[in-house]
């Protein structure tokens, strides 16, 4: 009997119309999927009201009729790790048969661009991507959307990818890192569930109740804000261009934009390289094209050539003297290098064209002036400075809506709720580091874990983050908070039971908001993850200050969470602790030397202002310099602490 329903499920599926189907899945259950183990796990959709839906899963045969809004939902028994399993569903002539289905510890991705980061980003030979390739490791992204009210329906890039090699450079690069290192210890598959998205603030991410907000003032106060978003741009839209109304659709292409025929006597123009948000067209989303005639002599005409332009956020489709040369649709950090074959240049004026779509947070091209240029066998042009631009499509940013409160929670987490989890991951706080921002974060994070924690009905749902990096110039004064603000903040909330993080200050990069050695930073996640939830026995947590003493006069640090001891990281012959800061009497902030005694695991402070010492920092800067470790390699938590 069980064989002869199975070979049904395959008839039906075989034989269903090509019509749209009434039956539909959750966006979360498609073939490739991971579920949640070890627990009565949900599986829902729509059909027809009224409509009976059978769910034929291994030995199980599930009936149930849909209510009258269309919707139904089973459970699935509790299953154990592994896989693959089949899962068809059957409603009156239709059916879906869902394969390669396995069980495991499901995690949900979260936050902003270092969350999203590709693993391929940190990866341009694929050498990193083949060394953890590994088919139990998948994922599901689920696309940048927002809305004014929670949805039911969940919008994902198609279904779960495995992460073969081609595969897993397109993952988030934490949490691919995240999954490999947890699957080096225990043998089960990982889900990675990631609703992330690059430059969002916190809030946007917590539900009206989190925020302390009543849900239809939330609603008002949201629609509000995007209006006031767009009306900075739209003036300079109607100086830049005037008597023209705001493009909602691009024909740029069409109208010829891109070719050397087109007069562009009339676009105005803007100096290149940077992002539009900052040259006038603040929190708007959409498309641009940019023109730039240079001139080439015979020598650099002849041959082929390279034209390198760095990154453009988010994609481009760039053209030399009409001619296509290259195209990254969507990859707002990879530079771009594009080959110009020989006969596309020549002697005297050319055309450079670039079609630039954006569909979130800052656009345009991002980096260095020297990375904008042609190189040629007769030498190099530069290719930054002055550009003739115009705008084939203006939408009031989808970027800015990451910053309003509630709507990607309404859209990109909401249509999970209660949804079986393993855990939480989180990379967020960038977008909230300015002054006045950082001091809030603490009880702004304990709100959306707890909030979340609610919505997926698991009180102790674990609940892991990743601190700051070190960024920015190197710390240059004794009293420069900065960032330091927003990682005490995080650091704070981890007072809630079942949640870590991973402090990170030493693997920043000055000049990169997104650091590139993501594995460090999923390595040190899993640490979280296999000591709470494997029961592994490893050390977790950085040491942080425990106590400060006053010891014959001497300022003398505990320490706690210290593994198998501290140590410090030290090119210099003296072996001296850095990164500490003292406030003297009077208020002014000093440079301190400080000695650590490897014999009990304490720091001593020299008082540099001899007029004594009323507080004391470590790593308390935007980029810190401390060097002060665990011997397991983890960075002490920087703090700030009165001397009493």
């Amino acid at each position: 009997m069980r064989t002869s329903l199975f070979v049904l499920s395959f008839l039906l599926l075989s034989f269903s119309p090509t019509l749209a189907q009434d039956l539909q899945l959750f966006e979360s259950f498609t073939n490739n999927a991971v579920l949640q183990r070890n627990v009565d796990h949900p599986v829902w959709g729509w059909t027809k009201p009224g409509r009976t839906v059978k769910v034929l899963f291994g030995e199980q045969k599930l009936s149930v009729k849909a209510d009258n809004q269309g919707r139904w939902r089973v459970s699935l028994p509790p299953m154990g790790a592994g896989g693959p399993h089949r899962l068809s569903v059957l409603s009156g002539r239709e059916s879906i048969l869902l394969t390669d289905i396995y069980f495991g510890d499901v995690y949900l991705l979260s936050g902003q661009s270092n969350m999203e980061w590709k693993l391929t980003q940190s990866d341009p030979d694929g050498s990193r991507a083949k060394a953890i390739a590994d088919p139990m490791i998948r994922e599901l992204k689920v696309k940048r959307t927002y809305d004014s009210t929670p949805r039911q329906h969940l919008d994902v890039n198609g279904g779960w990818i495995t992460g073969n090699a081609e595969g897993i450079s397109q993952f988030s690069g934490v949490g691919s890192y995240f999954a490999h290192y947890v699957r080096k210890e225990v043998d089960v598959p990982i889900g990675l569930l990631h609703s992330s998205w690059g430059g969002s603030r916190i809030e946007p991410w917590m539900s009206p109740e989190a925020l302390g907000m009543d849900a239809n003032a939330a609603l008002a106060k949201n629609k509000e804000m995007v209006k006031e978003a767009g009306l900075p741009a739209r003036k300079r839209f109607a100086v830049d261009f005037p008597g023209r109304d705001i493009p909602t659709s691009d024909d740029g292409e069409d109208s010829g934009w891109l070719t050397p025929g087109y007069n562009d006597n009339g676009w105005p123009t803007r100096e290149m390289p940077g992002h539009w948000e900052g040259k006038g067209y603040r929190n708007v989303d959409g498309v641009f094209y940019f023109r730039k005639k240079f001139t080439l002599t015979a020598a650099q005409a002849a041959g082929k050539a390279t034209l390198h332009l760095g990154p453009i956020d988010d994609g481009d489709w760039t053209h030399v003297n009409g001619k296509f040369v290259g195209s990254n649709p969507s990859a707002y950090s990879k530079d771009r290098v594009y080959e110009v074959e020989p006969g596309v240049l020549k002697a005297g004026e050319n055309l450079l064209a670039v079609r630039v779509v954006d569909t979130g947070g800052e656009g345009g091209f991002t980096g260095p002036a020297d990375k904008m240029k042609l190189v040629t066998a007769g030498g190099t042009v530069a290719l930054d400075g002055d550009y003739k631009f115009n705008i084939g499509k203006f939408t009031v940013a989808a970027g800015s809506y990451n910053q309003v409160p509630v709507v990607l929670y309404n859209a990109m987490i909401a249509p999970l709720e209660g949804y079986p989890l393993t855990g939480v991951l989180w990379y967020q706080g960038e977008s909230n580091a300015g002054e006045g921002d950082a001091e809030k974060y603490a009880n702004l994070m304990r709100g959306l874990v707890n909030q979340w924690r609610g919505f997926f009905k698991n009180a102790k749902l674990p609940f892991y983050w990743v601190q700051l990096a070190n960024f920015r110039e190197a710390v240059s004064s004794a009293d420069e908070p900065g960032w330091a603000v927003l990682r005490q903040s995080q650091t704070a909330a981890t007072d809630l039971p079942m949640t870590g993080q991973a402090i990170i200050t030493d693997i920043g990069e000055a000049d990169d908001i997104h650091p590139k050695n993501k594995w460090e930073v999923g390595r040190r996640l899993s640490l979280h993850a296999l000591k709470d939830i494997y029961g592994k026995k490893v050390v977790a947590d950085s040491p942080s200050l425990k106590k400060v003493h006053k010891i014959e006069g001497m300022t003398v640090l505990e320490f706690e969470n210290i593994g198998g001891g501290l140590m410090t990281k030290s090119k210099d012959r003296y072996g001296y602790a850095k990164g500490f800061t003292v406030k003297d009497k009077a208020g002014k902030w000093h440079f301190a030397q400080a000695l650590l005694d490897p014999a009990d695991n304490m720091v001593a402070i020299v008082n540099p202002a001899g007029t004594g010492i009323t507080m004391v920092r470590y790593n308390w800067a935007n980029n810190p310099d401390g060097n002060l470790f665990s011997k397991e390699g983890l960075p002490v938590d920087g703090f700030e602490a009165s001397v009493e």
